[in-house]
């Protein structure tokens, strides 16, 4: 059985782009950062500051190393997540692994509207700008990198769907079209 897992940077829409594409196909629905704040009784910028990135990405690895999913489930991760290569391994054995992918100046317009996110806290701008460099090398290992740019909801779920077809092939309940 394969899922499909979503990876990016933040603010690329995992979250919104998971939900819908687990209605239209079928699937479950899982954000791995909901379950991290879950297990841990606080919410990620609560982890951030209380215990560090480095407990947080802890628990991170073992949340992906324990995912247990019976049916066919859209896994949304956090930006990080993919980054991280036992991790990366992990999700790959999931299924098929989908990087979204828009531009930095689009991501920092929607982080600057979200004060829940740790790392883009302070000098947000410079600090993004090279967090983004870094990463882009792990995202380019996706099986799939899907731009977004410009694009709705709607559409980037039309695109990802199309991409994506060929990979999800015998997957009992997969449901073609939009």
């Amino acid at each position: 059985m394969k899922h499909v897992v979503l990876t990016g940077f933040m603010a690329v829409g995992k979250t919104a782009v998971g939900r819908r594409l687990a209605k239209r196909l079928g699937y479950d629905f899982v954000d791995t950062d909901q379950l991290i704040e879950q297990q841990a009784g606080m919410t990620i910028a609560q982890m951030f500051e209380r215990l560090g990135e480095a407990e947080f990405r802890e628990r991170e690895r073992r949340v992906i190393e324990d995912l247990e999913l019976s049916t066919p489930t859209v896994i949304a991760t956090g930006g990080g997540t993919f980054v991280d290569e036992a991790n990366r391994k992990r999700l790959k054995q999931l299924g098929v692994v989908v990087c979204l992918v828009t531009s930095l100046e689009t991501i920092l317009e929607r982080v600057g509207r979200n004060e829940a996110r740790p790392l883009a806290r302070g000098d947000a701008r410079k600090r993004l700008v090279e967090m983004y460099e870094r990463r882009k090398p792990a995202y380019s290992k996706a099986d799939v990198l899907v731009e977004t740019e410009g694009l709705t909801v709607e559409q980037a779920v039309s695109r990802v769907s199309a991409m994506i077809a060929a990979h999800l092939k015998g997957n009992a309940t997969e449901v073609s079209g939009s």
